[in-house]
Order: structure tokens, then sequence, then C-alpha cells
């Protein structure tokens, strides 16, 4: 799915799901590729790590110097000035990741176990410093930037640019209405049972990328079926229904809005690594990009599908056993009493890199 780029860059996509996970103890060993091995960033290229905190209100913690919440959210962002292209890709939240201390755990676990709570003179910052270190080496990646929010800060963003126009499914819209948002959140108020498009404030839109217990709409995918995706997935997709809608809304926006909308973010955000000069060059490229159409992907990208009987297509979620066998991209696999995913790093490594690299580029010898 593509959609035009405009200046969206610090807002995330916040996904998480719970599956049902199959009876496995020991995991795959997970091949982490170490920093003097990974491959070079191409000049012209810059990635920036999106992390959404599960909390409304993960700044007071924050700075009482306190944690509990997990990092459900993880959207990397990477503009490529050569080839003119805007990219988004999504981490699912339960996959099954190797800490620096050699422990698995969960990626949106890494923060509450990974010893980050001001434990042994370790500090925050590096926590998540240490955390996208973590998807640098999973991925071969060089992220550098980032920038961490919670819900509240999403939503005081989605507001400052005047709400957001999304479409829902009749489901959607009986769930909506039964989680009881207020009746001045959307325009017009969402009726039970009535889908269609409406214009969500910021607080109803959080609320709609947070369902996970329905499916989407359905839409086609990247191997050309149609799906609606349920958990996890239909997170990711509602996300991107949000994020597409800002950016549409903000295609015509001025350098100068531009700015005042940076303003907005700078006091909505967590903890940054990224100076107001890295900001405002941020700001350079979504002007520069701003008609540009996203691209997007999931890691771990999807497995095989199957056809019903009904016609309906659905994703293979594979045993341990026929994914250690077979050449999936990820199979469900309990841990530690937790739901995870075991991943082909492998696979999705190539997946990832063939996606960030299929570009052309005119270039002019004279």
């Amino acid at each position: 799915m593509k959609r035009a780029f405009c200046f969206f860059l610090p807002l995330l996509l916040i996904c998480g799901a719970v599956l049902p996970a199959l009876a496995a103890d020991i995991p795959n060993p997970i091949p982490v590729v170490a920093k003097a091995d990974r491959t070079p960033t191409t000049k012209g290229v810059h990635h920036y790590m999106l992390i959404c905190v599960d909390s409304w209100d993960a700044k007071a913690s924050f700075d009482k110097k306190q944690w509990g919440n997990h990092t459900d959210g993880l959207i990397l962002v990477t503009v490529d000035e050569n080839a003119r292209r805007v990219m988004l890709t999504s981490f699912i939240r339960d996959m099954l990741i190797q800490r620096p201390d050699g422990k698995f755990g969960r990626i949106n676990n890494f923060l509450d176990t990974g010893g980050w709570c001001n434990e042994n003179g370790k500090t925050y910052n590096e926590g998540f410093q240490a955390l996208v270190e973590t998807i640098n080496g999973h991925f071969d990646l060089n992220i550098e930037k980032f920038i961490v929010m919670d819900f509240k800060q999403v939503e005081n963003i989605i507001n400052a640019v005047g709400g957001v126009d999304i479409t829902i499914t009749n489901r959607e819209a009986t769930y909506l209405k039964r989680y009881s948002i207020s009746s001045a959140s959307t325009t017009p108020s969402i009726t039970e049972g009535r889908g269609g498009t409406y214009h969500f404030s910021g607080h109803a839109a959080v609320i709609y990328m947070r369902i996970r217990k329905i499916e989407t709409a359905e839409y086609v995918h990247a191997d050309g079926k149609t799906y609606s995706d349920h958990q996890d997935y239909g997170r990711t997709y509602r996300d991107r229904m949000v994020l597409t809608a800002i950016a549409e809304s903000l295609q015509n926006i001025t350098y100068d809005g531009a700015l005042q909308l940076l303003d907005v973010i700078l006091s909505n955000i967590v903890y940054t690594n990224m100076t107001i000069d890295d900001m405002i060059a941020a700001v350079d490229l979504a002007m520069a990009l701003k008609e540009t159409p996203v691209e997007n992907i999931r890691m771990p990208v999807s497995n095989p599908s199957k056809q019903k009987d009904s016609g309906e297509w659905y994703e293979i979620s594979p045993t341990i056993e026929s994914y250690n066998k077979n050449n999936f991209s990820y199979c469900e696999f309990a841990y530690d009493g937790m739901a995870t995913k075991q991943v082909n790093y492998e696979l999705n490594r190539q997946a990832l890199h063939e996606f960030l690299t299929d570009n052309f580029v005119v270039v002019d010898d004279e």
C-alpha cells in the first residue's frame, strides 16, 4: 500500500497482539550481526526509529525514574534522498530477540527485563539506545536516531493537525461505540453497526489504532490476495490508515506550518536523542518529499497462505517443528511463559534489505 508522504515523521504506529503459542522451551539460535560486520548505510539514506510506550503517561514515569511500560510500537522510517523514497518498517511487538546480555525475550519487554530500570548504574536513555542497537544487530541496520512517545502524546499531535478522516467497518463501528468513546470525538458521532467515513479526534484515533479483537477491512496484500488482518497485524494496518490520513491532510502544508507542527511534536516527546538540528533536517526532508508515495513492510514478513473452502485466504501459522523443516518467516512460540514469535532472521533480513534497496535512480553523467 502506498500513500503520499507528509510531515508525520515522529508519529508512530502503535501495534501489539497476544496470540496463542505452542509448547516449546528452547528457541533457535539468533544470528545477530556484529556492528563491524553490518551493511553500511548508503549516503543519502536516513533512518529514524519511532518507539511508542504502552502508556497514556509514560513521561511522568520517565521523569520520576520509574518504569513498568512496554514498548509496543516500533516503526522505522527510512528516507532515501537519492531514489526519492520514503519507507516504513513495522516490527511486531512479540518477536523473540536476544538481548545484549545474551538472554532471550520479547522485543516489547526489552526495557523491563534488560536491566534498564536504573539498575547497575544504567539509565533509561541507555535502555532506548540498547533497544535500537538490538534491532540493528537482528536486522543488519545502522539506525542512530530515535524518538520515544506515549499514547497521550500521539493523541495531542493528531489533534494538532486537526484530526483525521478514517473509514471503518460495521464491526469496528460497533466496537468503538461499545468502547464508549465520547460522542463528540468523531464527526458525525459513531453509530453502532454503521461503518463509513468519520472524522476522528486524537483520542478516538488512538483507540481505533489499538483495536485488535476484530478483523480489519479487507485489503490487497503484497501477494495480490485479499485478506483482513487480525491481532498484531490488524493494529499495524490501522496504524497505517491513521498515518495515511494525516499525510493526506498535510499535503499542502507550508514550511512555516511544518515548523509549527515541529514545536508541537517537541513538546510531546518522552525522550529523543535527536538534536534541534536533526529535527530541522528531518523537516527539510519531509518537505522535499511530502508528495512522495509511502512504501511499507512488516517484520516479520508474511508466511505462505492457504485458501479455505469459503474462498477466504489466511496466512499459515506453522508449528516449531514445521518451521524448522521449512523456510517459514516465523512461527508462534512459547518461551518463558510468554507468547512470542520465533523469527527466521536471515530470511527477514534479506526481505528487508531487498525492500529498502529496491530503487531505480537515474544518474546524470554530465
